[in-house]
């Protein structure tokens, strides 16, 4: 597989609906032919549609791409929205291009965050070739919202991207915006004090007791007083994560196979489902599921021992356990059991696994930069990084359907 650092961002709606994701990939200041080979791995190596939840999506092309290349012929326009940046509309040769495909039924968006106010005129003459528009907002000048006020008045569907609080998103809805792209979706909501969160979610009560009990036995006792957590143990040990030979049907053999670290990961997982309501809760939790299993995958890269690795997964979900479970950090640790230190280094970042956390957060944002640091730091093959990547978010999917 060609070495492309890739991301999918989603887009939600007004009322907080997924509707799409943007994939986004490395492309900028490389040379052409850099560019090609990578958009090509993304169709011919990876099943790019398989990581998209059965939503569409967004990408980015440059003009040459458009021009000399058949890459558009090669996706499925039911599903990917080609984004254009509006200085290429300046190409003749670009206009062509697009028109072409527009008359052969696919679909077009123009990222206007270099658009100035003056260039109005200008994009109205296009306005029946693109159907969506995406506008920066996280710096909204006077010249900017004027800009999206005559928007407003062509027959765009406008994407405000870099919604990165939910300030942000209150002021894109109230300027006009209909869909929305940034961290907002992630940002932690009122946290309760209610230490008795814990005491609602049957789930968290199991893995404290998991916690505190050696005998495997009387785990899988308590398992089996929750008849919906036993169904989803036998579906998850079932699954084609583990290709078993023979089925498990019993709960105590299921707890035997999986262990106590392992069982108390899948009731961490089992307890973020069941509190996300939303399309913008699952969201977060996906997000929360890539990155324990990128640092799990990345961890196993470094070392052998499964014990770093799978402690790894477990840092990278606790990282958004306040924004998923609405309390603060402190309140869950307490019940998790974890030592000292390890508690510290999460409230903190820090440590071996804080740097690896750095490194998947870099992952998410398509940060280039930041992903080369961290490569380099931690002395891992850059085509590592992204099988690593798409194997994750593989997981992600494959997982999600069994909850």
């Amino acid at each position: 597989m060609e070495n492309i650092y890739l991301c999918k961002a989603p887009i939600f709606d007004k009322s907080q609906n997924l509707v799409a994701y943007e994939i986004k990939y490395d492309y900028e200041n490389e040379d052409f032919h850099q560019t090609v080979k990578k958009l090509y791995s993304l169709i011919s190596d990876i099943d790019v549609v398989s990581i998209l939840s059965g939503k569409e999506a967004f990408i980015k092309v440059t003009s040459d791409i458009l021009i000399f290349t058949e890459f558009l012929n090669l996706i499925p326009k039911e599903i990917f929205t080609i984004t254009i940046d509006y200085t290429n509309l300046k190409s003749k040769n670009v206009q062509e291009k697009v028109k072409e495909y527009k008359n052969d039924g696919y679909r077009f968006a123009i990222d206007l965050n270099s658009l100035e106010d003056s260039d109005i005129d200008f994009l109205i003459s296009f306005s029946g070739l693109f159907n969506f528009v995406f506008i920066d907002v996280s710096a909204l000048s006077d010249e900017k919202i004027n800009l999206i006020h005559n928007l407003r008045q062509l027959p765009f569907t406008m994407i405000a991207n870099n919604v990165d609080s939910f300030y942000d998103f209150n002021k894109a809805k109230d300027l006009g915006f209909e869909l929305f792209e940034g961290e907002f979706f992630k940002e932690p909501e009122k946290l309760e004090s209610d230490t008795d969160i814990f005491n609602k979610l049957d789930t968290l009560k199991i893995i404290k007791y998991v916690h505190e009990e050696d005998d495997l036995n009387e785990i899988a006792e308590a398992i089996k007083a929750n008849p919906e957590i036993s169904v989803a143990l036998l579906k998850y040990v079932n699954s084609s994560f583990f290709y078993l030979r023979n089925p498990i049907t019993s709960v105590n053999r299921a707890v035997t196979y999986l262990g106590k670290k392992n069982l108390i990961n899948w009731l961490m997982l089992i307890s973020m489902m069941s509190v996300s309501n939303k399309d913008t809760d699952r969201e977060v939790v996906k997000a929360a599921l890539f990155r324990g299993k990128f640092m799990e995958l990345l961890s196993k890269e470094m070392n052998n021992d499964i014990n770093i690795a799978e402690t790894a997964f477990l840092f990278g979900i606790l990282s958004f356990a306040e924004r998923i479970f609405k309390a603060p950090l402190s309140i869950i640790l307490r019940h998790l059991n974890l030592s000292e230190e390890l508690e510290k280094d999460i409230k903190e970042g820090r440590g071996y696994f804080g740097e690896l956390l750095s490194l998947a957060i870099a992952v998410e944002k398509n940060d280039k930069n930041k992903i080369k640091e961290y490569v380099n730091k931690l002395n891992i093959p850059k085509d590592r990084i992204a099988d690593i990547t798409i194997q994750s978010y593989e997981w992600v999917e494959s997982f999600a359907k069994l909850i």
